[in-house]
């Protein structure tokens, strides 16, 4: 043939034959089978020659071994390992699908959230293609308990457990485990929490489960299970929530959660939620040493009880400590538990706080945090080492919530932070402002998001001015920087108006002391500011440094020079092709 490869050669054209393609006639007595016939066989040396170009490809030289990690690599940075979205590169080519068929720590990671048609099916097909390499399972029973009788003949290869769903199905798996075998078990989480019924009352986690049965375990999440806190031991994570103590008939002492926890020195993670039992009085109680604990969580456990058990245990300087009591109402609440605080985040050793974090976005409920870094965080990074403090508190009156801050603020060492993150501050008043702007002494940068809180804190710092221009002297910290997001108003809103106003009040009274702003930051993502440009030229001359939205300079003087040329543009267009503008 003339075009493409030679028939039945598989050899490519000559450069004469390239030059001038004559097209073949069709005989009247050639079929159409033999038609489809060729078309078969050159798809065919085209897919021997794409095999040819992949099998020489650099990628393929690599070893399989490296191959294999690198797809591991991809399935833990892409979040994939669990619900298997790693798979769609098994479709690159036929060597990649056999080495993902091949990897069977990958197919190791089972996680059957959901009940449907073929669950089974994919449950059984990972278990064989993981082979024997250790499991990571995480099941939910919320129709039945079907999986019991599976994880009870994989025990010996199950590397972490996690379990939650029906307390019924959940407490049948409970009273089975000791008839497994966990020998390389070193993470188990249950969760009994849900309930559609009233459930019987638990008897908890078996105290020979511990005698030996898990030499490896390290980790331990439990919700709603009783658990013998003697039997624990060489834990470095431990979670309990609403977890009593079932290897005694009475109730939980405060002497048994320290002799647990004494049991347990290499602890890098606690997280309590199980109401603090109270201390005998006039009864003196041995401390528990964590030295390695950089992660401390107390959740709804009394104001009271909380300040007992920081005096109670020796943890190093550089924990993160979250505390979300019950009782932190006002600020003579708050002063028994601020003593340890103060203790710890100024002993040596101690991470320097730069950021003073705030959260009010319901008028009942406030969390303060300090952060060991500048950037802004969300509500997920409080429960991270890297928050050194995050204390909730529940003031039923913007007054209370000041007495609150002003305690915590002369608790923790403010003279290091430079940073205040209010972008959660909705509901918080001027008067507050000024209260803890006052109070941080070294603040230079404040992050605020466009919502009434903002209006208020900006309001807040042109009072301070006002009154620093009367007296003639600085009594505030110098701020340089204010970065504002800036989302989309709800109809009808004039929360930008009102902001832009106090804003530029604020860049004036700074103007006429000489204390003028660093830097004018936005974020605006929706393009809200679109159609306020003079309001910004007005903030340009009133400003030491510049505007920023979106990260970009705004300069006001660029900004007209380009409308002129635009416009000249235009004229010249419409002059050329004789439109009439």
């Amino acid at each position: 043939m003339a075009t493409g490869i030679c028939a039945r050669t598989g050899s490519p054209p000559s450069p004469e034959s390239s030059v001038q393609r004559v097209p073949i006639p069709i005989t009247p007595f050639e079929e159409i089978s033999d038609i489809d016939d060729e078309i078969a066989w050159h798809y065919g040396q085209i897919a021997l020659l794409k095999a040819k170009r992949n099998a020489i490809a650099p990628i393929r030289r690599l070893p399989n071994e490296l191959m294999v990690r690198i797809l591991t690599i991809y399935a833990v940075e892409t979040d994939a390992l669990f619900d298997l979205k790693w798979t769609k590169v098994m479709y690159v080519c036929h060597h990649w699908h056999a080495l993902a068929l091949a990897a069977q720590q990958l197919w190791a990671f089972i996680h059957l959230q959901q009940h449907g048609p073929g669950t089974l099916h994919r449950l059984f097909v990972q278990l064989e293609r993981s082979g024997f390499a250790p499991l990571n399972l995480k099941l939910n029973f919320r129709d039945s308990s079907y999986y019991v009788a599976i994880i009870l003949d994989h025990s010996e290869r199950i590397r972490e457990l996690e379990v939650g769903g029906d307390f019924e199905h959940v407490y049948e798996l409970i009273a089975k485990l000791p008839d497994g075998n966990f020998p390389i078990l070193c993470s188990l989480s249950l969760d009994a929490s849900y309930s559609p019924q009233d459930p019987q009352e638990p008897w908890g986690l078996p105290e020979a489960f511990f005698d030996g049965r898990l030499p490896n375990l390290r980790e331990l999440t439990l919700e709603s299970i009783p658990v013998p806190w003697t039997a624990l031991s060489c834990l470095t994570t431990l979670a309990l929530t609403q977890c009593n103590d079932s290897s005694t008939s009475l109730p939980p002492t405060f002497h048994g959660l320290l002799d647990m926890l004494a049991s347990c020195p290499q602890l890098r993670t606690l997280k309590l939620d199980l109401m603090i039992p109270p201390p005998m009085p006039e009864q003196l109680y041995v401390t528990a040493d964590l030295p390695a604990l950089s992660w401390l969580y107390l959740l709804r456990d009394p104001i009271t009880s909380c300040e007992t058990f920081l005096k109670h245990i020796r943890i190093p300087p550089a924990t993160s400590i979250q505390i979300l009591p019950l009782g932190l109402l006002t600020g003579a609440d708050a002063r028994a538990i601020l003593v340890p605080i103060r203790r710890h985040l100024r002993s040596p050793g101690a991470r320097r706080p730069l950021l003073f974090h705030i959260t009010r976005t319901i008028a009942s409920y406030c969390t303060m945090s300090v952060f060991g870094d500048t950037a802004p965080h969300d509500f997920l990074d409080h429960a991270s080492v890297r928050c050194p403090l995050s204390l909730g508190c529940h003031p039923r009156t913007e007054g209370a919530l000041r007495q609150i801050l002003t305690k915590v603020l002369k608790a923790i060492p403010t003279e290091s932070i430079t940073h205040l993150d209010a972008y959660a501050g909705y509901n918080l008043g001027a008067v507050t402002w000024k209260i803890m702007i006052k109070l941080l002494p070294a603040l230079e940068t404040i992050y605020l998001l466009g919502n009434t809180g903002a209006v208020n804190c900006v309001r807040a710092l042109g009072e301070i001015q006002a009154q620093d221009n009367q007296v003639q002297r600085r009594t505030f910290p110098h701020v340089r920087r204010l970065h504002i997001r800036i989302l989309q108003p709800e109809a009808g809103s004039d929360t930008i108006v009102l902001l832009l106003t106090a804003l530029e009040e604020y860049l004036q009274l700074c103007s006429a002391d000489g204390n003028l702003l660093q830097a004018l930051e936005f974020e605006d993502r929706y393009h809200v500011l679109a159609g306020r440009q003079e309001r910004l030229e007005s903030f340009f001359p009133l400003l030491a440094g510049g505007i920023r939205c979106n990260g970009v300079v705004y300069d006001p003087i660029q900004r007209k020079e380009a409308l002129a040329e635009w416009e000249a543009e235009r004229l010249a267009f419409a002059a050329e092709y004789g439109i009439e503008i």
